[in-house]
């Protein structure tokens, strides 16, 4: 229960021992609650409450990934090979099933690798359409019955329109919470860091929604009168994909940059559309018509454009004053649409190769020069 007496660091503690001990996964577990592992933010988790299960988005945090680089090529993404490396070192052991989307190459051969490797209980692919016509949107629509299907008969809880119905509810109040506390990521005086930020993101990703936003609503609460901060030299908006960083983040601050925004599929993408229908077809156009994802678009073709307009709505909301890309030396899509995509931002930007483990000397050169060079 959250008390009225509870501070601003105590709530924190709390989103902190979710994330890194799992304790709310392991309350839920000792419950009888299924546990079904995310691989990608286009998953309606929507489906998956609905089912009487545990949505967690799964993580890896390794240096070194020796385990999952003898199994998988060495081309994939830092996060791929994190997951895969939490898997074969039996650190993921608490989950009863996985799920994924069609988003990517990379998502889809992780998604084999740790069904073959791994063996979960459960396991779903969800197909996902890259067209945006009605066609699609018809066949997306039965994929997600499917998918409700298979998940229903695995936790024998049956969905039906009315416990969708309060999922739908229970997120898309979770997203309207997380557009209040981003709100206070932008003001002159910055009342939450950009690791606190991540810290509640990742949070809301270890336990079920319904937990998480009485934690995020006092925690709004108390934070809107806390004092924010305005020592701070350059106002930056952060762009990537999977990223999770918080070291990262923290090398940032401590070079005088206030981080804003952002557009990371962790972040910005995982909160952001509500859902107008209670119903599937409501959550097939959430996800369909998300721009947040660098590998979709609301238009009928893929348009690195439509992503580019997202990128700068969030700037101008923040009123970011330059640019850092986080890019995956293993993500090919975003490595593909990077170029594109700073051409049309009209401000300062610098762009970080991210590998593991991490060169923070020379990160921390290129950023002390790069704030030296455009702050105030």
């Amino acid at each position: 229960m959250i008390s009225l007496s509870d501070s601003v660091d105590e709530l924190f503690a709390r989103m902190k021992n979710a994330v890194d001990n799992r304790a709310k996964i392991k309350e839920y577990r000792e419950k009888g609650m299924k546990v079904i592992g995310t691989l990608c933010n286009n998953v309606p988790e929507e489906i998956i409450h609905s089912a009487k299960a545990v949505p967690v988005r799964v993580f890896g945090n390794y240096g070194s990934t020796p385990n999952a680089s003898s199994v998988m090529p060495q081309w994939t993404c830092y996060y791929a090979r994190n997951v895969m490396e939490a898997g074969l070192r039996g650190e993921t052991d608490y989950l009863d099933g996985i799920a994924s989307t069609t988003s990517d190459d990379t998502k889809i051969h992780l998604f084999s690798l740790y069904r073959f490797y791994l063996k979960p209980e459960f396991s779903y692919m969800v197909q996902y359409p890259f067209s945006r016509d009605e066609k699609s949107r018809k066949f997306f629509i039965k994929e997600l019955e499917r998918f409700s299907s298979f998940l229903s008969k695995f936790t024998g809880s049956e969905t039906d329109a009315a416990t969708l119905k309060k999922s739908i509810e229970v997120y898309n109040a979770f997203r309207k919470i997380c557009m209040k506390l981003e709100r206070l990521r932008s003001e002159d005086e910055v009342k939450i860091s950009a690791s606190e930020w991540m810290l509640i993101m990742l949070s809301s990703m270890h336990m079920l929604k319904e937990d998480f936003n009485r934690i995020a609503e006092e925690l709004y609460r108390l934070l809107s009168e806390r004092e924010g901060n305005g020592d701070y030299i350059l106002r930056v908006h952060v762009s990537g994909t999977d990223f999770y960083s918080s070291e990262l983040l923290e090398i940032l601050e401590n070079h005088g940059i206030a981080v804003v925004s952002d557009d990371f599929c962790t972040s910005t993408g995982y909160h952001h559309g509500i859902i107008n229908r209670a119903n599937l077809e409501g959550i097939a156009d959430r996800y369909l018509q998300s721009t947040a994802c660098v590998m979709t678009s609301a238009s009928n073709e893929l348009s690195v454009h439509e992503r580019a307009k997202f990128i700068r709505d969030r700037i101008k909301a923040s009123r970011a004053e330059a640019v850092i890309v986080f890019k995956d030396r293993g993500c090919e899509v975003c490595g593909h649409q990077c170029p594109a995509i700073i051409d049309e931002l009209d401000l300062p930007v610098l762009t970080i190769d991210l590998d593991f483990p991490l060169s923070k000397a020379q990160i921390e050169g290129r950023i002390e020069a790069f704030v030296e060079s455009h702050g105030r």
